[in-house]
């Protein structure tokens, strides 16, 4: 009994300090530190954001007026792209950006860059890593900007930009948008993201996420519409839904493309024998593998595709699609997308996060690609795949009928009910894609490169900057009328002290030996 006695108050301590340790917790969780720093510290940094701002301005006026030439032509371009992703954050937004900075620096652009996070190996005179940030709490590898910070505003007062590429979801699009409103300086915005889907998956709470929603409207999406010079998505369909029709004048499509390592040419002859082997598990040619390459949360669906496979034996589930499922992505619904596949016992391969340099290697060894995600304003895996020679099936919905409509077969598609997540047709879809898809890829080969996407893209900055013309020329003959006015009357202030202080006594003196007198 008295082990009995001291076993139990053992239990009693740990299980309270499990309690102290499970407060501590939540006292440091991201979302305190979120709000404390978006409600207290946000708007004393922002008014030292426009203080720096107008400082930066006040001496681009003094060098001016004291002749110095500022924003005088030159033969590049020079743009400012301000950002939340870059890598070493792993999606979609982080890939194109970088891949979009590195190829108009290639051509000879002056591309100043500020962000949240950069792949320290590679940074540059022009990267600036140090926009005030703090952890996304829905996705703790990335951080969220909260605020311009002091270093932004200096060089969106003080420096000369031909167009600025801002892109969202940003909670500092107000502070870029207005100072550049009032340059006159082109932006560009690009939306990447479905934010009413994600919002309301992240947070179930209604009242809580329609607030939400409202405040990112509020200080990012209507000053994008009000004083964007242009607005851009990857799909024109996305952008219409998400900035309204009525915008259809500055509404375009931002370009999109994949790296050249994404080729249907192995690097060996055993590269696919390897591969399938090593990272599926597989060591014949007969087994089908899908595989699905994306992160893991709520809003992928990636579970929509377990009734549809066929279970081993004692497994749960009537699905009669026999192959073996690659999953390569992590992410918070990695746990229980695994217990899930446990217990339906499923062929399920989870490969966790894997190099992007690595993926061709997984595309070419896989018989097809399946994306179940409703939520993709483009889907850059699905153009990874097609460029390795992997056929793709994807749901039909209005992102992808834009896409790929008109560039793979009609057999490749399949329906999602987005209210059930059941799939209709999708067994049908991977059958076909498997069956010859590889073949009908190699005689209509996808080609869209990031190459091809920053020259579209820079296509899109002139006519960005063309649209902005007009009031930046009228800028120009206020700034010009005002500088002329401005030395005059320092000229003539400096004149008039001048001639007080060492001529008017003696000329007063002058003036009276003939009677005369000036006026005091």
């Amino acid at each position: 009994m008295g082990k009995d006695a001291k076993s139990k108050e053992k239990e009693g301590r740990q299980s309270i300090r499990r309690e102290i340790s499970c407060w501590i917790a939540a006292m440091r969780t991201h979302y305190l530190v979120l709000l404390i720093f978006t409600v207290i510290v946000y708007f004393p940094r922002l008014c030292l954001s426009f203080l720096v701002f107008i400082l930066a301005q006040c001496l681009r006026l003094c060098a001016r007026i004291s002749g110095i030439e500022t924003n005088r032509p030159v033969q590049n371009r020079r743009i400012l792209v301000i950002t939340d992703y870059l890598p070493p954050q792993t999606h979609g937004i982080a890939i194109r950006c970088a891949a979009y900075v590195k190829h108009m620096r290639a051509q000879g652009h002056e591309v100043v860059v500020f962000s949240t996070a950069h792949e320290a190996q590679k940074e540059t005179s022009f990267d600036h890593p140090n926009v005030p940030a703090v952890v996304n709490p829905f996705n703790l590898n990335n951080r969220i900007g909260y605020n311009p910070g002091v270093k932004l505003a200096w060089f969106l007062g003080a420096h000369s930009w031909d167009v600025v590429h801002l892109f969202f979801p940003s909670l500092i699009g107000s502070f870029v948008l207005t100072v550049c409103a009032w340059r006159r300086i082109p932006v560009y915005c690009s939306h990447h993201v479905e934010m009413k889907m994600f919002a309301h998956e992240h947070v179930p709470f209604t009242p809580v996420c329609n607030f939400g929603l409202f405040m990112y409207n509020l200080i990012g999406k209507w000053p994008a519409i009000r004083w964007g010079t242009l607005n851009a998505a990857p799909t024109l369909v996305f952008a219409r839904d998400h900035l309204g029709k009525e915008h259809e004048d500055t509404l375009c499509r931002v370009p999109s493309g994949t790296h050249d390592v994404f080729s249907p040419i192995m690097s060996s002859p055993s590269e696919r024998d390897e591969v399938r082997s090593t990272r599926f598990g597989v060591q014949d040619n007969k087994t089908k593998v899908i595989l699905m390459v994306q992160r893991l949360s709520g809003e992928k669906g990636t579970e929509r595709i377990f009734p549809t496979m066929k279970p081993r034996e004692g497994g749960i589930g009537s699905g009669t699609l026999e192959a073996v499922l690659a999953i390569a992505g992590d992410g918070p619904a990695r746990a229980s997308l695994e217990v899930e596949a446990k217990k339906r016992k499923l062929n399920v391969v989870f490969l966790g996060n894997v190099p992007h340099h690595d993926l061709p290697l997984l595309y070419r060894a896989a018989d097809c690609f399946v994306t179940m995600s409703l939520s993709e304003t483009f889907g850059l895996t699905c153009l990874e795949a097609m460029m390795c020679g992997c056929p793709g099936v994807v749901p039909r919905c209005a992102v992808f009928d834009e896409i790929w409509d008109e560039r793979i077969p009609k057999t490749w598609r399949y329906n999602i009910d987005p209210k059930t997540g059941i799939c209709d047709g999708l067994e049908a879809a991977i059958a076909a894609a498997q069956d010859g898809g590889r073949e009908w890829l190699e005689k209509n080969p996808v080609k869209m490169t990031w190459k091809m996407a920053a020259d579209e893209l820079l296509e899109q900055y002139e006519k960005c900057i063309q649209l902005n013309m007009k009031k930046r020329q009228t800028l120009k003959e206020f700034v010009a009328v005002a500088d002329h006015c401005l030395r005059i009357a320092i000229c003539t202030l400096v004149a008039v002290w001048v001639l007080r202080k060492y001529y008017y006594r003696p000329l007063r003196r002058f003036m009276t030996q003939f009677g005369l007198d000036l006026i005091p």
